[in-house]
């Protein structure tokens, strides 16, 4: 995408699904400048609207402006999973166990995965809403919150952490709420596309305690034990280590799947193409992102452990 790309579409889709926007500097984060070589920003919680006039104004003006997402005037909750800045990030906190079963890199959605599992939550079904995947190649998942619940109160921040710098909540919290950038915005790292168009859903309610002053903490139920594949051997065998895989355990497959090709010298590329379309045929979460994703980290994790 070059900077003279229009974003007006992907700000009206915004619109379209109910989203307050307002315009985000191109290939940034932070909110667009009022006036070129001034270092005055918009005021964004006060710039973010709903109403389409005011958004082909915006977008007339600033016509590359990424789209930043609202999330108090929105009514959402994003769980905003990155991937790991460094090695053993986890290591002092509550899921440093997940070096053990993941390695030494484990992205957010490993640990937002383990989050939902050990409530003994169902994954799959927590994670069937509007994901957009981010120019890091981490994601956001799309919650709304729940109408008859005021937003995490202040001084709860709008931007806290289930993880710090991993899983990262963005809310209705404090006195503006918070801000995401949305589908068709692109930074530095990348481009952000949605992952899907479904509807999103409602924050499911331990989601909702994690995120507010419960007073006293989850109990949490027992994680869904790691199994690893029956099969590996040649690229077939991996294949179907993972068609066969047991939901819940499809992303650990590919996992280890990928792993085993790389230490059998096998070319990344092949295997993302073999292993991603057996991870997609058995409807595996996240999709061709993901299984990418995690192919790619086992190449990481096996070319270390070398």
């Amino acid at each position: 995408m070059t900077s003279t790309e229009h974003l007006i579409p992907h700000a009206l889709r915004a619109l379209q699904r109910g989203f307050w926007v307002f315009p985000v500097e191109p290939y940034e984060k932070t909110p667009h400048t009022l006036n070129p070589g001034e270092p005055y920003t918009l005021r964004w919680s006060e710039a973010a609207t709903n109403d389409l006039a005011r958004v082909v104004d915006y977008w007339k003006r600033w016509p590359n402006a990424n789209i930043g997402i609202a999330c108090k005037q929105s009514g959402l909750l994003v769980v905003d999973c990155d991937m790991p800045k460094r090695a053993y990030q986890l290591a002092g906190t509550p899921y440093a166990e997940l070096h053990d079963r993941f390695g030494a890199l484990v992205d957010g959605t490993d640990v937002f995965r383990h989050i939902c599992e050990s409530l003994g939550q169902d994954w799959a079904e927590c994670t069937q809403t509007y994901r957009v995947c981010t120019g890091s190649m981490g994601c956001h998942y799309y919650y709304a919150w729940p109408d008859a619940m005021k937003p995490p109160r202040a001084p709860e921040p709008s931007q806290s952490s289930l993880v710090k710098g991993i899983v990262d909540i963005r809310s209705g919290g404090g006195e503006r709420g918070g801000y995401v950038l949305g589908a068709g915005s692109v930074t530095t790292k990348g481009p952000y596309w949605a992952e899907n168009y479904r509807p999103v859903r409602p924050a499911p309610p331990w989601l909702v305690a994690l995120c507010r002053d419960q007073g006293e903490p989850f109990r949490a139920a027992p994680a869904f034990p790691f199994r690893r594949p029956g099969r590996t051997g040649n690229l077939s065998g991996l294949i179907a280590t993972v068609e066969s895989a047991s939901q819940g355990n499809r992303n650990q497959a590919l996992l280890w799947a990928a792993r085993s090709a790389c230490a059998d010298g096998t070319p990344i590329e092949e295997v993302i193409e073999a292993l991603s379309a057996a991870y997609t045929a058995v409807d595996g979460d996240g999709g061709a992102r993901q299984a990418e994703q995690t192919i790619r980290s086992a190449y990481r994790l096996q070319g270390r452990k070398a």
